[in-house]
C-alpha cells in the first residue's frame, strides 16, 4: 500500500512537467450491445465497439467484450473475454501495424437506492495479453498486465413513462485504472451520459467521456476527449 501511495504522489507531482509529453486527442465511440436474458439472474452481454479519432480521421481501436452475468439481490457477478485490435494511439504517426490484445475479465458490482438516486460501486480485474511482436500472434507470444478498475456511478432517473417505467435517466460516473507492471497509474474516465430507452428492448445512449492516460510504459500521456453513442438491445428468451 506504501508504495501505491508513493507512486500516486509523485504521480501528481510530475503532472505540471509532464504538459510537453501530453497528446491531446478528440473521439467518438460508436457501439451496439446486446443483452441475451435467460432469466431474471442469468444474462449474456455482448458488445461491439468502434473507435475513431475525429482531426485527423483516423481508426483508433476496435474491440469486442463478452460477459456471462448472474445477478442475485443488489449483486451483479460477470466474467468474460474482450478481444481488442489497436490500430493507433497517435494518428499523426501513421502506423501500420494492428496490434492484438486478448483480455479474461471478472468484474462484481452493487447497486443500491438513496432516495430516487442508484448508487453503484464495481470492481473489474482486466487480464490482459498484450502482442509483443509483429510477426507472431498474441497467442504466439505476448506480456501479461493486470488491471485493477474501479467505478463509482450514480444512476438519475430524469423522465418516467405511462407506466411509471423509465424514459430518461442521467448517468455520472468515475472510473480509475491501475496496473501492476510498468507505470502504476494507467488512466481516469470520467462519464457523463443519457440513456433514452425507446421501448422495453432498445435503449439509445449518448455521452460525453473524458480520459486522462499515461501511455504504456512511456512517460507520455494521453488527455482525450471522446463523444459515445450507443444502442442497447434487450433479448428476452423466455
Amino acid at each position: 500500500m506504501k508504495k501505491y501511495i508513493v507512486s500516486a504522489l509523485l504521480l501528481m507531482g510530475l503532472s505540471a512537467t509532464a504538459q510537453k509529453n501530453t497528446h491531446h486527442q478528440t473521439l467518438y465511440w460508436l457501439y451496439y450491445q446486446n443483452q441475451l436474458y435467460f432469466s431474471p439472474k442469468l444474462y449474456w452481454t455482448n458488445n461491439v465497439d468502434n473507435r475513431r479519432f475525429i482531426n485527423p480521421d483516423a481508426e483508433n481501436q476496435f474491440i469486442f467484450h463478452s460477459r456471462l452475468h448472474y445477478k442475485t439481490g443488489k449483486w451483479d457477478f460477470a466474467g468474460g473475454v474482450s478481444l481488442s485490435s489497436i490500430y493507433t494511439q497517435i494518428p499523426e504517426n501513421k502506423s501500420t501495424h494492428v496490434a492484438t490484445e486478448l483480455r479474461f475479465v471478472a468484474e462484481a458490482s452493487h447497486e443500491q437506492l438513496i432516495g430516487n438516486v442508484f448508487l453503484q460501486n464495481r470492481v473489474r480485474l482486466d487480464n490482459r495479453f498484450l502482442e509483443t511482436s509483429t510477426q507472431q500472434s498474441v497467442l504466439d507470444t505476448s506480456m501479461y498486465v493486470l488491471r485493477f478498475r474501479y467505478r463509482l456511478q450514480v444512476r438519475m432517473p430524469l423522465v418516467k413513462d405511462k407506466d411509471g417505467g423509465t424514459l430518461l435517466q442521467l448517468r455520472l460516473s468515475d472510473e480509475i485504472m491501475f496496473n501492476h507492471k510498468e507505470n502504476f497509474f494507467d488512466q481516469n474516465r470520467i462519464y457523463a451520459t443519457l440513456d433514452y430507452n425507446l421501448n422495453k428492448n432498445f435503449t439509445l445512449e449518448a455521452g460525453y467521456i473524458y480520459i486522462y492516460q499515461q501511455r504504456f510504459a512511456k512517460d507520455e500521456f494521453y488527455s482525450r476527449n471522446v463523444i459515445r453513442i450507443g444502442l442497447q438491445h434487450k433479448i428476452f428468451l423466455k
